[in-house]
């Protein structure tokens, strides 16, 4: 799937115009996953980040961008057993995934190198849970931001913060021996906030920090068979997604 992904993002900054303004970028996030379950299911670690992008080169007024990210990463795992009897468990679970957003921007100048922009934008964030060799989960989530950003062509401070509301959530577990294999789940859809601060030392390079938060409202159950455990109802039980990093990028211009 990363494969994928990245051949796709490639692709389209090959197809870009070459009026346009690319972004390409990396760095690592903290993350911390919870869920809420007795005991706390608990996931905590690192994950590395390929980040690229897209601008319209615009002085001012509307204009469009894209923002695209592939991740992963190895984190560690603390929860409970999945059927009775219930006790606690420590392990790895693995991260795969990707993030695309479409944005529309309407800029305003703000004196000298810098300028605002009012960004209202659409996305997917597609990835893949591996608990262990038997059970793993897929999400893609659909989401839509509203923020603002302020950023300049030379030196100086770049900061950004806004809201996300997720309006499609879809997830698929999968478990060995279970009946349907995978049952196909609905998360709730929770607002979240976030966040970014930085500097930028030229035209081309910046450092940011990068806040990211996700919540989940527990999903609808649905019924399915286990072998040595038999029929019951599974849900996918609220959880939030916190994810804390640092970035570098150089811009194209």
């Amino acid at each position: 799937m990363l494969l994928r992904s990245a051949a796709t993002m490639i692709a389209m900054f090959l197809a870009l115009p070459a009026w346009a303004q690319f972004t390409l970028g990396g760095g690592v996030d903290y993350m911390k996953w919870t869920e809420d379950t007795a005991p706390e299911v608990r996931e905590t670690g690192m994950l590395a980040v390929l980040t690229g992008g897209w601008t319209m080169n615009r002085e001012r007024g509307a204009l469009f961008a894209w923002r695209g990210s592939v991740y992963g990463g190895d984190v560690d795992y603390e929860g409970a057993t999945l059927f009775p009897p219930v006790r606690a468990i420590q392990g790895t679970t693995s991260y795969r995934g990707t993030t695309q957003e479409a944005q529309f921007r309407y800029r305003i100048r703000a004196g000298g190198s810098a300028w605002v922009d009012l960004v209202a934008s659409g996305g997917i964030d597609l990835w893949e849970r591996r608990l262990n060799s038997f059970q793993k989960e897929n999400y893609l989530i659909g989401f839509a931001r509203l923020g603002v950003e302020l950023d300049r062509s030379d030196r100086g401070f770049v900061a950004g913060v806004g809201l996300k509301q997720p309006f499609h959530t879809y997830e698929e577990a999968y478990l060995d021996g279970m009946n349907p294999n995978p049952i196909e789940l609905k998360p709730g859809k929770e607002p979240s906030a976030y966040a970014m601060l930085g500097y930028r030392f030229d035209a081309h390079w910046k450092l940011m920090g990068v806040f990211d938060a996700l919540s989940l409202g527990e999903s609808p159950s649905t019924g399915a068979f286990v072998p040595g455990f038999g029929s019951g109802q599974f849900f996918q039980p609220a959880s939030t997604l916190y994810r804390i990093g640092v970035r570098v990028e150089y811009t194209f211009r």
